[in-house]
C-alpha cells in the first residue's frame, strides 16, 4: 500500500510503501526528478528519505550557483 506524505522542507514529495520484508521510499522533487530507497521499517524510510530530500536540495543549490 503505497502511503503519501506532506511535503518534506525541500519542496520534494514522499512516498512510502511496505513490499514484504523492507519498506520502499520515493522522493519526487519539483521538476519531476526522483530518488528512491528500502530501509529495514518506516521510521528508517522516513530518516532516509529526509536524508536524501536535503541533500538534494543541497545539490540544486550547488547546482544554481555554478560551483
Amino acid at each position: 500500500m503505497n502511503e503519501p506524505t506532506p511535503p518534506t522542507p525541500a519542496g520534494c514529495s514522499l512516498s512510502l510503501a511496505h513490499t514484504g520484508q523492507a519498506w520502499s521510499w520515493r522522493l519526487t522533487g519539483p521538476d519531476g526528478t526522483s530518488v528512491m530507497g528500502l530501509a529495514p521499517d518506516r521510521s528508517a524510510a522516513r530518516r532516509s528519505a529526509a536524508f536524501a530530500a536535503f541533500a538534494v536540495s543541497a545539490l540544486n543549490r550547488t547546482q544554481q550557483r555554478r560551483f
